[in-house]
């Protein structure tokens, strides 16, 4: 006897788990691509005398939530550098003679690409979520 009396259900409902798992990791996908686009665009945004910082760049998906993704710095300044809006040395030469503080680039460079490419995430996770679209 066929579930619930209906015949065909368990395949229909096969079908349909298979789709939504596909759904599910295409949007993995795009959140991964979207993360990607975030990630460059704060490279062109940090602050560079040597290109640690910019180079410390990751996306990754998040480790404490599989539905998610991170994209971030590893250098241990990062942060300080993020979150000094005061920029106290900006346009004085660094010691170094590698051009000025704060250029190129600004504090809030991760939130501000975050924020400035916002639509295009969004453009790129419907498009992965899309049925037919492949991962």
């Amino acid at each position: 006897m066929p579930r619930d009396g209906v015949y065909g259900l368990d395949e229909v409902l096969g079908n349909l788990n298979k789709q939504l798992a596909g759904i599910k990791n295409r949007s993995i996908a795009g959140l991964l691509e979207g993360g990607l686009v975030v990630q460059r665009d704060a490279q062109r945004n940090v602050p560079v005398e040597y290109g640690n910082l910019r180079a410390s760049a990751y996306t990754r998906k998040a480790q404490n939530d599989p539905q998610a993704v991170e994209v971030g710095f590893t250098a241990a300044y990062a942060v300080f550098v993020h979150e000094d809006l005061e920029q106290t040395l900006k346009g004085k030469p660094r010691p170094s003679g590698l051009g000025t503080y704060w250029n190129p680039g600004g504090p809030k460079f991760l939130e501000r690409s975050l924020r400035d490419n916002e639509s295009a995430i969004l453009e790129i996770v419907r498009a992965r979520a899309s049925v037919g679209e492949s991962a």
